[in-house]
C-alpha cells in the first residue's frame, strides 16, 4: 500500500485515470463510427449496384438477376441500424432538449445521465428482447439465395448494443469531464 505525501500527486494520478478514461472513451466512440459510416456506405453501394445492375439487364437483355430482390431485405437493415449508430455517436438523434436548456448547468449532467441510463437500459431491453425472433430467424431463408433471415435480423443486436455502449460512453463523459456543458444560445431559443 502507497502513501502519498502530498495530495497534489493524488490529484495527478487521478486526473490521468480521468483523462485516459475520456481518451479512450472518445477512441471506442471515434471506432464504433468509422465502422457505422463504413457499414452504411458498403451496403448503399451494393444495394445500389445490385438494383442498377438489375435495371440494366432488364431493359437491355430482358432478363435480370433474380436475388438483386432480396438484397435489400439483407442490407436495408443494416444500413438502418448503422445509421441510428451513427447518429447516437454524434450525439445527432432526435431529441428535445428545451428542459435540459432550461436546467441550470449543475443540474444539466444529472438530466442528461438519467437520460443515458434509461436509453442504455431500453436498449439492452430490446436486445434481450428480441433474441427469441432473432433466434427464430436463422431457420427462415430467403427464396432465391437461400440466405438465412438472421443476416438482416441481427442488425437488431448490432444497433441497440452499440447505442446502449455508447450511453454507458455518455455517462462516463459526463461523469469525468470537467468541462461544463457547451450551451448553445440557439438551443434556448423557443420562437
Amino acid at each position: 500500500m502507497q502513501h502519498y505525501t502530498s495530495s497534489g500527486s493524488v490529484e495527478a494520478k487521478s486526473k490521468l485515470r480521468f483523462d485516459f478514461a475520456l481518451k479512450l472513451s472518445a477512441f471506442i466512440r471515434h471506432v464504433i463510427y468509422l465502422l457505422s459510416a463504413t457499414i452504411v456506405v458498403a451496403s448503399f453501394s451494393a444495394m445500389f449496384t445490385a438494383i442498377l445492375a438489375n435495371v440494366v439487364l432488364r431493359y437491355l437483355f430482358d432478363q435480370g438477376i433474380t436475388w438483386a430482390y432480396e438484397l435489400p431485405q439483407l442490407l436495408f437493415p443494416w444500413s438502418v441500424a448503422a445509421g441510428m449508430v451513427l447518429a447516437s455517436t454524434l450525439k445527432g438523434n432526435i431529441s428535445i432538449d428545451s428542459l435540459v436548456n432550461a436546467l441550470p448547468t449543475s443540474l444539466q449532467k444529472i438530466m442528461l445521465i438519467g437520460v443515458n441510463l434509461i436509453i442504455g437500459a431500453t436498449c439492452v431491453g430490446v436486445v434481450h428482447f428480441s433474441m427469441p425472433i432473432i433466434k427464430a430467424s436463422k431457420y427462415t431463408k430467403l427464396a432465391e439465395t437461400g440466405l438465412p433471415q438472421i443476416f438482416g435480423y441481427s442488425s437488431l443486436v448490432y444497433a441497440f448494443a452499440l447505442i446502449a455502449l455508447i450511453s454507458l460512453l455518455n455517462i462516463i463523459d459526463y461523469l469525468l469531464s470537467k468541462n461544463s456543458l457547451q450551451r448553445n444560445p440557439e438551443n434556448n431559443n423557443y420562437s
